[in-house]
């Protein structure tokens, strides 16, 4: 959990690099919130908890904007990309589809680091 903490401390900084473990970790934590959130509204049948369920999972969603634009922004910064592309995350479905595909790459310095015979 302190991985995941430490992307909400993280929301202003637009400028360093994320490790690809660090998003996968983020957004699996994260979905996971929203899902229970989700599966809370749906179930539960009194008028006002299921209310006020579906504003504090509106409120977190929009809370979470910021962080999840700034650490999209770092892995692209990591993976060498212009960071403008979190602009296609704008276009429905396909675009963050896109973003998340390409967010989940390895780095390519890295992996070719692994490769190199010494010698």
């Amino acid at each position: 959990m302190k991985k995941y903490f430490n992307i909400w401390k993280n929301f202003n900084n637009f400028y360093s690099t994320a490790t690809r473990n660090e998003f996968s970790y983020f957004a699996l934590i994260h979905g996971a919130i929203i899902c229970l959130l989700i599966l809370l509204g749906y179930g539960v049948e009194h008028p006002f908890a299921s209310k006020v369920i579906g504003t504090l999972g509106g409120l977190f969603i929009v809370s979470s904007i910021l962080p999840c634009a700034a650490l999209i922004v770092r892995r692209l910064n990591a993976l060498g990309k212009d960071r403008r592309l979190v602009f296609t995350a704008l276009v429905p479905v396909v675009g963050l589809l896109y973003l998340i595909v390409l967010c989940m790459k390895s780095d390519g310095a890295k992996e070719s680091e692994r490769f190199l015979i010494p010698g």
